[in-house]
């Protein structure tokens, strides 16, 4: 492509210079004609460095993709690790009494575990849903008032 340009720029001298037969001339066409190329250039310069730019700003991005895709991915990993990895006998454990998180090794035989923080007994509850204590209480307490009145 330079090349190109090179070999038009010798052809456009030379004919300008087989035409033109008044020095003056030649030399002002000569002069106007590098300011022009020399113009042309500045430009094709300048469009070359916001290229540079955008490509870069491009790399840069799809480098902070490329980042975020792996982080994701190794979540990904670790879930299908907690999903598909031999069950574990532990369990944590919150203490309602002193908020202390614990990892403990119990079976479904255990009804209660003591909290190595506080020494309180924790009921264990393995049916897994909370809301059927609470309307097994209030069925209680229904039960109750019916039958005191």
């Amino acid at each position: 492509m330079l090349e190109d340009l090179k070999n038009e720029m010798s052809a456009f001298f030379k004919d300008i210079d087989d035409n033109i037969k008044n020095q003056d001339d030649l030399i002002y066409v000569k002069t106007r004609t590098a300011k022009l190329v020399d113009f042309i250039a500045d430009e094709i310069e300048k469009i070359i460095d916001y290229k540079e730019e955008k490509l870069n700003a491009i790399i840069k991005k799809q480098e902070q993709e490329d980042l975020k895709i792996k982080e994701l991915s190794e979540k990904i990993d670790t879930v299908f690790e907690d999903i598909y990895d031999e069950p574990s006998d532990e369990f944590l454990i919150s203490c309602p009494y002193c908020n202390n998180e614990f990892d403990a090794e119990i079976d479904e035989d255990s009804d209660e575990i003591r909290c190595p923080e506080c020494g309180n007994l924790i009921e264990l509850d393995w049916n897994g849903n909370p809301d059927d204590d609470e309307k097994e209480t209030r069925l209680r307490r229904k039960l109750l008032s019916l039958w005191w009145m």
